[in-house]
């Protein structure tokens, strides 16, 4: 009942005195060695599978180099393992299961990889490059901040990029709340044309203008994108072609990864920022007498938090899911640490950023910004973000517009209208309103003139 076993070659000599066991000479003749067609690990002849040369049925790669996302068809995997630098000449798939993602080895990660039913590996045949290119780059947008309320004195030192300051009200020496928003100009022109700004826009940013020179905070803009704006992930989807298309098609989820990046950024300016908001582009600060960036500030140092997020509670089934259009966080070594590594996590993709600065490990957050901020919160990251982070009524600090929730301006429980989507056409009229001017401009001001 002890089982028959076998010794491996070379392994019949010098094993330990054990009464109970002997050790027999194999007296069978031996049959030459069979290789069966799903053990195949040289690559050599192989077999045809469905959209690819598979060289070994039933294995892994013994090392995987980066995990390329999610494909239907094994020609697709092969056509971006051929794209990316960092692979080798084989990949491994699984056309019973595509949405384990297709997955490339190293240059010398296909041999002897451990057995596994359900995954093959492939020999690349698409042609690879003789020179892997970088990711393209864009002309930068002519003349981006025309039709913006852009400070006109002297250009701060401490502003980053080419962004630009609409209004600096703190003391000096530095420190102080900063608010910054991105309005980015898309191929849709949403956010006006380089002629002119739509209504809603002017309204909305001279109304937090107002409420910064107010309060005693400063406010800046960009209005022009990182470059390159596509990562190397991205780029490979596209089949590295129509650089153009490739842009637009991931423009709106790499506009809002900016704002992340643009919060790290400011939280590692020398500037000394003791918090910083980041605001959507069609949102306002309109509560005419609070100071709602210090209340806030205020509730995060009384609950020893350092990230203050808001859900779309005034939505049905909206409670505890994070809108990211209102992020403020205090500047703490955990809070530079984290938008760092969100962005890094974003530039990984599938691959997923394998060790985060702030102790997650192999964690992906790829394509929506929402949805990383959603899964730290009650997800992988839960046990590390969550101590740090606050989630606050949408209601209060981040309402939405639609669906009538305009009719909620003015009143006193509310300190953030955000007009999103459709409802963007709204703001200009109900923040230039007969009742209430809350851009201080008076009606031909910037915010309020036709």
């Amino acid at each position: 009942d002890w089982q028959c076993r076998c010794c491996e070659e070379g392994g019949a000599e010098g094993g330990e005195q054990q009464p109970a066991w002997s050790v027999y000479a194999i007296r069978t003749p031996r049959t030459a060695k069979k290789v069966e067609q799903s053990k195949v690990d040289q690559g050599k002849g192989g077999v045809k599978g469905k959209g690819g040369h598979i060289m070994a049925r039933g294995r892994e790669c013994a090392k995987q180099a980066l995990s390329l996302g999610h494909m239907k068809t094994a020609k697709e995997c092969d056509r971006i393992a051929a794209n990316t630098e960092e692979c080798g000449s084989t990949f491994m798939f699984s056309a019973k299961h595509p949405d384990w993602q297709c997955r490339c080895c190293t240059a010398d990660g296909a041999d002897r990889g451990p057995e596994a039913p359900a995954w093959d590996i492939y020999t690349v045949l698409a042609p690879r490059p003789s020179v892997f290119v970088g990711v393209p780059t864009l002309a930068p947008p002519q003349q981006p901040y025309r039709g913006l309320p852009v400070f006109e004195g002297p250009r701060p030192a401490w502003l980053i990029k080419e962004d630009e300051l609409v209004v600096d009200a703190r003391p000096a020496g530095g420190g102080g709340i900063l608010i910054i928003q991105a309005v980015l100009m898309d191929l849709h022109s949403t956010w006006g044309r380089q002629t002119s700004r739509p209504h809603w826009l002017r309204a909305i940013l001279a109304t937090n203008k107002k409420h910064a020179q107010k309060h005693g905070h400063a406010m800046i803009l960009r209005a022009s994108p990182s470059q390159p704006q596509l990562t190397k992930w991205q780029w490979r989807a596209c089949g590295m072609t129509d650089v153009a298309s490739c842009v637009k098609e991931n423009e709106r989820e790499n506009f809002n990864w900016e704002k992340h990046l643009m919060i790290a950024e400011y939280l590692l300016s020398p500037e000394m920022f003791s918090h910083v908001l980041m605001l959507d582009a069609d949102a306002a600060l309109v509560h005419t007498q609070h100071d709602t960036l210090r209340g806030i500030a205020e509730i995060l140092d009384t609950k020893g938090k350092s990230i203050f997020l808001t859900d779309e509670d005034w939505l049905e089934n909206g409670a505890g899911r994070i809108n990211g259009g209102l992020i403020l966080v205090r500047n703490t070594k955990f809070t530079k640490d984290l938008f760092q590594d969100t962005f890094d996590a974003h530039l990984k993709g599938s691959a997923r950023l394998q060790q985060w600065r702030i102790g997650i490990d192999d964690m992906e957050c790829s394509s929506n910004e929402q949805i990383c901020l959603n899964d730290l919160w009650s997800g992988k990251g839960e046990p590390i973000f969550k101590p740090q982070a606050m989630m606050a009524s949408g209601k209060v600090y981040n309402r939405g517009a639609e669906s009538g929730g305009v009719q909620h301006l003015g009143e006193d429980s509310v300190e953030v209208m955000h007009w999103m989507g459709g409802s963007k056409a709204s703001a200009g009229t109900a923040l230039c309103g007969h009742a209430f001017d809350y851009t201080g401009d008076r009606p031909r001001g910037y915010g309020c003139k036709p």
